[in-house]
């Protein structure tokens, strides 16, 4: 019976997050937009946490049902490590399925988000190749600021930034920007880099391409954005100031430049504006309270699976 309901539970903790999950965060959100990093984490860390709870629904129901063996060494192996493993000790219930049927669904499960994931990083590391070709036949590598990026000689105001080519400019931004702007601009592009923000979108694009049906998954990756936005706003602030980091981002108020590139520009620019000259709002402590709660739940959930079968590995029972 606690398996039972250990089970039923971890489900209605999935059906509640991918339901619910972003209507609470979003009512965090004034909050959140305080603390950006703490943004990435709570969403990047939900999606996982939800994921990994999903994978978890496999070994729970193996260990809950009796039925079939599969054949041959490999149906003694799953079902000894099944036995090993379970942490409830109670009979199951005599089902006509094999208990191994399940772990092994939640198995080709992960394979397959782990099969999309790497797609979703290759082809972002494939872009940037891409990029990086494109630039060098039209742009060069200068010194700005102090610093070597890549201009292009373009009269549109534009600045962005990709992991292989690093910090991109045009010569229309370097003529828009006076210096106090530009070195906030190539501060806030730095943060990207420094944040792996595009490694974090990739890894979120990548589930979202498996499990684009679940609103917390689906919406993760331009929610996160928003966030990586503003947390290297946050780092452009520190060392150029207010009225420096927003003018610039008045003056770069276009479209973006290439769909996997983070720029100064991106996301909800007067949003982001109002947010650097608004004062702080007050934390919603009774929706920090209650997402915390949730992700703390499932992770206990998850250690539940994980645990048993750490253990079973270490002292060789599977």
């Amino acid at each position: 019976m606690t398996g039972a309901l250990v089970l039923g539970g971890l489900v209605g903790l999935l059906v509640l997050g991918a339901t619910a999950g972003p209507a609470l965060l979003g009512r965090l959100a004034p909050t959140l937009a305080r603390h950006p990093r703490a943004g990435i984490a709570a969403w990047t860390g939900g999606v996982t946490l939800w994921v990994l709870g999903l994978l978890a629904l496999g070994p729970l129901l193996g260990w809950l049902v009796s039925g079939p063996s599969l054949p041959g060494p490999v149906g003694a192996v799953c079902r000894r490590c099944l036995q090993a493993t379970n942490p409830f000790g109670a009979t199951a219930p005599s089902v006509d399925i094999s208990p191994a049927a399940p772990l092994l669904g939640a198995g080709a499960l992960g394979l397959t988000l782990l099969g999309l994931v790497a797609v979703s990083v290759l082809r972002s590391r494939r872009e940037g190749r891409v990029h990086v070709h494109m630039l060098a036949a039209v742009a060069g590598r200068e010194t700005v600021a102090g610093e070597r990026v890549w201009v292009v000689p373009s009269d549109e105001p534009a600045a962005y930034t990709l992991p292989r080519a690093g910090v991109v400019i045009s010569r229309g931004a370097l003529r828009a920007l006076d210096d106090g702007q530009l070195g906030a601009v190539l501060a806030h592009e730095r943060a990207h880099l420094r944040g792996r923000h595009h490694l974090v979108l990739s890894l979120l694009t990548g589930l979202r391409t498996a499990l684009g049906r679940v609103p917390l998954v689906r919406i993760a990756p331009d929610a996160v954005a928003d966030y990586a936005e503003m947390a290297a706003d946050d780092a452009a602030l520190r060392a150029h100031g207010r009225h420096a980091l927003a003018g610039a981002l008045l003056a770069l108020h276009r479209p973006a430049t290439t769909a996997s590139a983070l720029h100064a520009a991106g996301g909800h620019v007067p949003t982001r504006v109002t947010r650097l000259l608004a004062a702080r709002s007050q934390p919603n402590r009774l929706a920090g309270a209650l997402v915390a709660g949730y992700l703390l739940t499932v992770a206990a959930a998850v250690v539940l699976v994980v645990v048993p079968y750490a253990t079973a590995l270490a002292q060789g029972a599977c």
